[in-house]
């Protein structure tokens, strides 16, 4: 068993490290033919808020080779109706289940954290914090997801914050931090006429997804393991069970594959698959 929340009276085991990350497999009802659960250490869900979030308008993805820029506004039906429509369903499960809760005023956070105190096979909530938000206003949050709720609480990072937030976070009461949210960035995506017969270049800005944040997040991790008193769950650009080994090797303590599982959602099962072995031949070298 993986311990992610070693600091809180329930704890928060889970059998393997390899979890998709949010918004990388729904909500539980996805991919499960494709995908034995059982194979994984838990299902983290599609980023959920308290009230319902539309999606956002015109493109909402751009790729080049292998990494996307994605921007979809986070559309959600809200907490209430998501417990409605699956709670059932994460009762089912064969793997527990962590909520990823997108973080947006302290008040709401706090009633969001009290309607997932108690669901049943529900282990775990992570918070999705913006990028510019200041260590205040993060411990903040952190506060009133732990006030109302009794459930552990993980923190996503995003990827521009870190030596800002990681170690305030994990002082502040975080039962873990997940390394990291995605970075903004920029592709452009078409030329179009303009005034003059001249053309003008459109631009796609999102987030950004893909093999490149991977060495990115191998630097993370080799900076921080040994100055965060948590456990760290690796997240960005892991695409083999081979950068999967490298981040635990690195201190982390689980994986979360993301977009990559858009393309191939059986990756997840080929890492969970290949890191069992790794397990077992680590414990017969022992």
């Amino acid at each position: 068993m993986i311990e992610l929340a070693p600091r809180h009276k329930f704890g928060l085991p889970i059998a393997t490290p390899v979890m998709p990350a949010a918004g990388a497999f729904g909500y539980g009802d996805a991919y499960h033919d494709l995908v034995d659960l059982r194979l994984l250490g838990a299902l983290v869900t599609n980023p959920v808020s308290l009230n319902p979030r539309e999606a956002a308008s015109g493109t909402r993805i751009a790729a080049r080779g292998e990494h996307f820029v994605v921007h979809t506004g986070l559309p959600n039906p809200g907490l209430s109706q998501v417990i409605r429509r699956y709670r059932q369903t994460w009762e089912r499960l064969p793997i527990p289940v962590i909520v990823h809760l997108i973080a947006t005023t302290p008040v709401e956070t706090a009633k969001a954290a009290g309607q997932l105190a108690g669901l049943a096979n529900v282990v775990g909530i992570e918070l999705g914090l913006i990028d510019n938000i200041t260590p205040q206003r993060a411990l903040n949050l952190l506060d009133a997801a732990r006030a109302e709720g009794d459930l552990p609480v993980i923190v996503r990072v995003p990827f521009g914050n870190v030596d800002a937030l990681a170690p305030q976070l994990a002082d502040g009461g975080a039962d873990a931090l997940t390394l990291m949210a995605p970075p903004r960035a920029i592709l452009p995506v078409a030329d179009v006429a303009s005034e003059g017969d001249a053309t003008a270049r459109q631009y796609f800005r999102g987030r950004l997804y893909g093999p490149a944040l991977f060495p990115l997040l191998l630097n993370t991790l080799a900076r921080w393991r040994s100055k965060l008193p948590v456990p760290i769950i690796a997240c960005g650009g892991i695409a083999t069970p081979q950068d999967a080994i490298a981040c635990l090797e690195l201190g982390a303590a689980a994986v979360q594959v993301d977009a990559l599982l858009w393309r191939d959602p059986t990756l997840l099962q080929h890492i969970a698959e290949e890191l069992a072995k790794f397990d077992t031949a680590t414990e017969i070298l022992l």
